[in-house]
């Protein structure tokens, strides 16, 4: 048997640990594409195992049995590999095609159970060959290869009509060999996961129900529609009956099941039909002229039936791809990569100049320490997601095989995992003891002839536990290092570098006023510092807005006379570090022009005499002309923002990607459309204060105390950023809020008219903020309407005359807490929060002079991610007592 078997590797040698752990070492054997493309001679390999069995009776003048019990009891010995082929093969000599199905199930079933092992594992992708947990798990991925080949030999003996094979067997190993070739390459080969994705399974597939069972959500009723609409289609004709009667049609049809058959009714008399019904006329006739008769019942509806030892097995095609990848040289090439040894090293001259410079030598020692743990947990993360995701994604595929209805009814009685199984002492000589004890005691039902819609559920959800079990012990895994606390965020935030002044007898922390240039503006604007702020009217006509402006001369010599720098040369440099972190913006007076956008456009000349500066808010409010403009980048508040691209998401993980597994990886991950996913996973996860999350109702005082709807919007999308912006990638959130005028009500025109034309001003401001909102003292973050002719109506369901549309949009600060608190009191002090009120101001349109038609501050407390406000607002004009709405 071992002569033979050599011939297409079924016992093949078990590489040694030094030699699996490498990269470049196969999971298959090399031929194994060779082996997978030929056809399997079923009877002439039986043929030659029943000669030789003869052979070995008469020369040992023992009973086929005795010498099959004896072979039995061999390979299911504890020390030996366990050789699955072999087995079935010596069932199969005594015409056990039942014991060799149960073989075959049991190293299936054992299969699935080795999942659970690492549902505990400790060996990720980024401390590979550095632990005793990644060691300790090459054991049970080297065991998980030898049975999937295994198995995989087992479904291409049955091809070849070795032995039967049950429908539910089949789905089994088929979904084995593959969770085998998933244990095997889980953070070893990359190459395997992505040629699983790549190549599906040839046989049927349910993605319906097998989505009901990745996602458990378990809905019968959809899955019985499934089961109707996916039902074997038939291939017989239509029948036409003209100018039927209706007892006619009612004798005729009653019988017949509905949707079998179609009433049209006369155009004229109502008491005649045209009757259409579902007949066979056609294949009868065609029958007929046929030597042999059609099967009506179960008629080619997918192709044309074929011999079922010429097809090859489901797993074919993947294996045999990845077998060939796997022996050409570009495999050996990808994988070769120097592996980083434990701790930094460091050459002797290092050494020798620290010895001289010992508070250097820390420093630098403790800064590469910082960085280096840093980027290891960088690249944990990125490796733990990326691992995931493959798995979920082969989750999916294996569970709709799993769900999909059985190919064929069993051919065979089946004793598996029952105590009357052929080995001797009644003990079986595949399956370990624990693993008989962890099995349902119903899973003999399985071999139904008649399966339900529940039962085909139960099946599969028992047959995918293992592995389900298995992803969502790594979904729970991958939750603290993606969506910490917020404490441990804000921790993180708040250990940012300090700039220090350095001198030869102390060292100082320079403050806030270095790092940042609040503080800088927050004494500047004190009285007496002898810099002017003024006001300056910017652009023509309705797109003018009022600037406050300080000039770059006034500034310097402030620098210098507080002391805070010696010359200009040090004030201008500190002037232009406030500028590149957008603490204020310059502005050209010669070359000053305001775009439609409302952000200054021109060139700037930070040389010449007449610059200015203005102060940007980091909550810097702009006001949108379309729709378009929501999506376009800007320079907005203190940080510039781009068009969001699937290209820049892909670009930004792809270096930490290739560092962890190379172009491999690589591949997997852009297959499994890595990026886009793990921006969809960010920008959905629930702050762990929400109640959604799990966390508990605040309370203060024995009262509850829960944020407004806009302000917990607000904080949920700032931890959201946080998240980004912890795995170093480019994407954030910004606030977009849409204001519609609708109507208004109770119009007082001066000039009694039963119509009038209306614009509004609007403006998003802080709660406190007094500024009047009026064409001429209008800021840069206002709005305005076009004027629009509004008639009075009157009535509940009166139609809306106005429909004015105003689109704001603002940026949510890098530098924040989540609760929307800067880490800078200084900048806290002087830019307080996002804007939480909307400020409105209505005019009438007036030839000379416009009329004001009143004011309101709508509060947006209410107002909530993805929802909307509606109400009425009352308009109250100064030394009026009437009100608009």
């Amino acid at each position: 048997m071992a002569r033979i078997i050599a011939r297409f590797h079924g016992d093949s040698l078990v590489s040694p640990m030094k030699i699996f752990r490498r990269q470049t070492n196969p999971l298959v054997p090399h031929k194994a594409s060779v082996v997978l493309k030929s056809h399997c001679l079923g009877d002439s390999l039986l043929n030659s195992l029943r000669r030789c069995l003869k052979l070995l009776c008469t020369t040992s003048k023992l009973t086929e049995e005795m010498i099959v019990e004896q072979a039995l009891l061999l390979l299911g010995c504890r020390s030996q590999p366990r050789r699955i082929v072999f087995i079935v093969l010596l069932h199969c000599l005594i015409d056990r095609a039942d014991l060799a199905e149960d073989t075959v199930r049991d190293a299936a079933a054992m299969q699935m159970y080795r999942c659970e092992a690492f549902v505990l594992a400790n060996d990720e992708l980024v401390y590979r060959r550095k632990t005793v947990n990644y060691e300790a798990s090459m054991y049970i991925k080297r065991h998980a290869a030898l049975v999937s080949w295994q198995l995989e030999l087992c479904l291409w003996l049955h091809r070849g009509e070795t032995f039967a094979m049950s429908g539910v067997a089949l789905k089994e190993t088929v979904v084995a060999v593959r969770v085998g070739m998933l244990l095997a390459g889980w953070g070893q080969s990359h190459e395997c996961l992505e040629t699983i994705l790549k190549c599906e399974p040839d046989c049927a597939m349910n993605n319906e129900l097998g989505r009901q069972l990745w996602s458990s959500m378990k809905m019968i009723s959809s899955i019985e529609d499934t089961a109707k609409k996916s039902g074997n289609g038939g291939s017989g004709g239509w029948e036409f009956l003209v100018d039927c009667r209706r007892d006619e049609a009612a004798k005729m049809l009653r019988d017949r099941k509905p949707g079998t058959f179609l009433l049209r009714p006369h155009a004229e008399d109502h008491g005649v039909f045209t009757l259409s019904f579902k007949t066979n006329l056609l294949l009868e006739a065609v029958s007929e002229s046929l030597p042999f008769d059609l099967i009506f019942n179960e008629p080619p509806v997918q192709g044309i039936i074929k011999e079922q030892g010429a097809k090859p097995s489901p797993n074919s095609f993947f294996l045999r791809k990845f077998a060939l990848h796997a022996s050409s040289n570009d495999f050996y090439q990808l994988n070769k990569k120097k592996i980083r040894p434990e701790g930094i090293t460091r050459d002797k001259n290092h050494t020798y100049n620290a010895h001289e410079n010992g508070a250097e030598r820390i420093d630098t020692e403790k800064e590469d320490e910082e960085k280096e743990r840093t980027k290891v947990e960088l690249e944990k993360r990125f490796g733990m997601f990326s691992q995931l995701l493959a798995m979920s994604e082969i989750r999916k595929q294996l569970c709709s095989v799993a769900a999909a209805e059985y190919e064929d009814l069993p051919m065979a009685e089946s004793n598996w995992q029952s105590a009357e199984s052929f080995s001797p002492r009644g003990t079986s000589v595949v399956v370990d003891q624990a693993l008989e004890d962890s099995v349902d005691e119903d899973l003999d039902s399985e071999m139904s002839e008649e399966l339900g819609i529940e039962e085909m559920y139960a099946v599969a959800s028992r047959l995918m536990r293992p592995l389900l079990s298995w992803c969502r012990a790594q979904e729970i895994a991958i939750v603290h290092d993606l969506a910490p606390s917020a404490s441990q965020i804000a921790r993180g935030a708040a250990s940012l570098p300090v700039a220090v002044a350095v001198s030869d007898t102390a060292i100082e922390a320079a403050g806030s006023c270095i790092d940042g240039g609040d503080a800088v503006i927050r004494r500047m604007i004190q009285p007496g510092s002898g810099v002017g702020f003024r006001t300056l009217r910017v652009g023509e006509g309705n797109d003018s807005a009022i600037v406050v402006l300080f000039s770059k001369r006034q500034a310097i010599s402030w620098f210098i006379s507080s002391g805070s720098e010696k010359d200009k040369t040090d004030a201008a440099s500190r002037l232009e570090l406030m500028q590149t972190r957008r603490v204020i913006e310059p502005i050209d007076m010669k070359q000053l022009v305001i775009g439609k956008s409302g952000v200054f456009a021109g060139g700037v000349d930070l040389n010449g005499e007449d610059i200015r500066y203005r102060f940007v808010d980091p909550w810097e409010v702009e006001a949108l002309e379309s729709k378009e403009g929501e999506f376009m980048g800007a320079v907005l508040g203190r940080e510039a923002y781009t068009t969001f691209s699937v290209n820049t998401v892909a670009k930004a993980c792809e270096t930490a990607i290739r560092k962890l597994g190379g172009l491999h990886l690589l591949g997997l991950w852009t297959l499994s459309k890595g990026g886009i996913c793990l921006t969809k996973a960010l920008a959905s996860v629930h702050p762990p204060w929400e109640l959604d999350a799990g966390s508990d109702l605040q309370m203060r005082g024995g009262k509850a105390t829960q944020p407004s709807p806009y302000i917990n919007s607000i904080r949920q999308h700032l931890y959201r950023n946080a998240l980004f912006r912890r795995l170093d990638l480019p994407q954030r959130f910004l606030a977009l809020v849409q204001v519609e005028l609708l109507d208004l009500k109770n119009l007082t025109s001066p000039g009694g008219s039963s119509s009038l034309t209306a614009y509004a001003m609007l403006r998003l401001k802080r709660q406190g903020s007094g500024a009047p909102l009026t064409l001429k003292a209008r800021t840069l973050d206002s709005a305005s309407t076009q004027p629009r002719k509004i008639g009075k109506s009157s009535g509940p369901n009166a139609p809306a005359s106005w429909g004015s549309l105003v689109r704001f949009r603002f940026p949510l600060p890098e530098d924040v807490h989540c609760d929307g608190l800067s880490f800078d009191r200084d900048r806290e002090a002087l830019f307080k929060g996002p804007p939480c009120e909307l400020q409105v101001s209505v005019y009438e349109k007036k030839f000379m002079s416009d009329i004001f038609l009143g004011g309101a501050d709508v509060k947006l407390d209410a107002l909530a991610s993805g929802g909307q406000l509606e109400e009425w607002v009352p308009l109250r004009a100064a030394g009026s007592d009437g009100i608009t709405w």
